[in-house]
């Protein structure tokens, strides 16, 4: 019985390994805690296809409520808070139908993790997942706050200095930054699901019709979808050249 006893732990860690292996992922929380992640958040261009070529950074998709109204979610600044540097400053500026809001609040990661295998082992690349909490303005009518979780990719560039990863743009499905969770009203504490992401959203249910990137269901385009669907049309055509316009807006 004492020999049974005394190999638990050894299965124990057997076990831990092997999650490990078949997750293809290590923990580097307390290694990496002081890196700064906020590049991931903010920036105009990233690099993608091993580096070779950079793309500008494009706005996120989103969507308010259960009826999927879009909604427009801009982060002006991320800074790394230096006595905690898991948490960082947010400020940013929303938009749903023609109401733009301010907000200000915390990112607070809870676990960063580095792939042990992918695509392009000469940079280190991995996750970040965490909370949010964003609080609107309380002097404007119909402001809430913003909670949930979110999922973001980095890389780790040559200088070692974090970066949005990028390299998988060409793959179909990519997506980045995955905001997850709901818009509480201050006044009345009804809750709405309130998620988005860059190039796909999470738990988007029927809105999205793509497959192997966001296309955003023929039912929905009267609720803001119909120009992220024009711009994609023929760039001779007026109506095109205007949905091209409107979401290249810097309406922050």
């Amino acid at each position: 019985m004492n020999k049974i006893l005394a190999l638990f732990p050894l299965l124990f860690l057997a076990l831990s390994s092997f999650a490990q292996t078949t997750n293809n992922s290590i923990d580097k929380t307390v290694e990496y805690k002081k890196l700064d992640f906020s590049p991931v958040f903010i920036g105009d261009e990233f690099y993608s296809d091993n580096r070779r070529e950079k793309y500008n950074r494009v706005e996120p998709i989103g969507y308010f409520g259960g009826n999927y109204q879009r909604v427009f979610v801009h982060f002006i600044s991320v800074i790394q808070d230096q006595e905690n540097p898991l948490e960082y400053f947010v400020y940013g500026k929303t938009k749903l139908k023609d109401n733009v809001s301010v907000f200000q609040g915390k990112l607070a990661i809870d676990k960063i993790i580095e792939f042990k295998r992918h695509e392009f082992p000469e940079f280190n690349r991995g996750e970040i997942t965490g909370k949010y909490i964003f609080f609107e303005d309380t002097k404007n009518n119909g402001s809430g706050k913003f909670e949930g979780q979110f999922t973001s990719s980095w890389l780790q560039n040559e200088e070692e200095k974090v970066e949005y990863d990028g390299m998988m743009l060409a793959a179909d499905g990519f997506s980045n930054n995955q905001f997850e969770g709901v818009w509480i009203s201050y006044n009345s504490g009804q809750e709405y699901i309130c998620n988005w992401g860059d190039y796909r959203i999470p738990n988007s249910g029927d809105l999205d019709n793509g497959a192997g990137e966001f296309f955003p269901s023929k039912e929905y385009l009267n609720k803001g979808w119909q120009t992220y669907l024009d711009q994609y049309g023929d760039p001779s055509e007026a109506k095109t050249k205007r949905a091209r316009e409107l979401e290249k807006e810097n309406w922050w």
